[in-house]
């Protein structure tokens, strides 16, 4: 058996996975503004605490952590979207579990779980693409993951897509993150809506549901315009770059399906900023929704 952890920007997920990519146990727990206040001291301890409970009934032989930033000889750094510059998260686990850790950036890791068991197992060229409260990306090219030998590479959420834009918390400006994040994409529309903050994104699409034909209406559907006209740039850019058969959304993006998916293909296959206009990537939804940190964080 193997844990696999989740280190997301707004939750910390846990899970016993079997060697075969089957999730038989998990749990997770969201990092409020209190929890955030002391993050790594909360993150180690609950780490700790969820190894020891499994290690505990499960015959554990590998500890993957799927991490955000770019983790460099057991540590976890740059967590820019966390506001950790740098955690060395394998100390804490080598006291309780004398077994293998690895870490990979969370969007890889995702990544690595749909190429292998999800969305993109049957395309040799692909492109994972998790928008959440950062944009990650992993991209395969002959059934492989690309790995530079610098640093962790495809930063696609830190492409330019507005020169002189809204200042990314990476120190940049114009970054497709900035605005095509799903939590960029939540916030702008809670303050369209005037609803509270903490509002979860299954109470934001009821409420979108629900909403009256009204000003508001129209400011709403003019900011899920202008998101996927933006995103519609980011992923024109990246077909340019790779070529894939076919790019897999994952991470938040997910829950807005019913608000986002359609129209975005619809633009998409208008082929605007593509430069290959005779043949565009398929755009397939992640199978694996937020399990998918987890098990990619697991496999070798």
């Amino acid at each position: 058996m193997r844990i696999g952890i989740d280190l997301g920007g707004s939750h910390i997920g846990m899970g016993i996975v079997q060697q075969n990519g089957t999730l038989i146990e998990k749990k997770e727990i969201d990092l409020d503004k209190e929890k955030q206040n002391n993050l790594e001291e909360f993150i180690q301890t609950y780490i700790a605490k969820g190894i020891k409970e499994y290690a505990d009934r499960y015959p554990i032989d590998l500890i993957g952590i799927a991490s955000p930033g770019e983790p460099k000889e057991g540590k976890i750094t740059s967590l820019v979207n966390l506001g950790i510059q740098e955690l060395n998260i394998t100390e804490t686990i080598e006291r309780i579990c004398d077994v293998p850790v690895q870490i990979l950036n969370d969007a890889k890791c995702a990544g690595k779980a749909e190429k292998e068991y999800g969305a993109l197992r049957n395309e040799e060229d692909g492109v994972f693409l998790c928008l959440g409260t950062g944009i990650g990306g992993a991209v395969f090219i002959e059934d492989k993951l690309l790995t530079p030998k610098r640093h962790s590479g495809f930063e696609l959420g830190h492409m330019t897509i507005q020169k002189n834009g809204e200042l990314c918390k990476c120190g940049n400006h114009g970054c497709f993150e900035t605005y095509c994040s799903i939590k960029r994409f939540k916030q702008a529309l809670i303050q369209i809506l005037e609803i509270p903050e903490e509002t979860k994104a299954p109470e934001l699409l009821e409420i979108l549901r629900k909403r009256e034909k009204e000003e508001k209406e129209e400011k709403v559907e003019q900011k899920i315009n202008n998101y996927i006209q933006d995103l519609v740039i980011g992923l024109s850019n990246i077909t340019n770059i790779f070529e894939p058969e076919a790019i897999c959304l994952g991470g938040s993006f997910v829950y807005f399906e019913n608000v986002l998916y359609d129209k975005l293909v619809n633009e998409f296959e208008k082929r605007e900023y593509v430069f290959n206009k005779e043949s565009i990537p398929k755009l397939k939804l992640a199978m694996l929704g937020n399990d998918a940190g987890i098990i990619g964080a697991t496999i070798k």
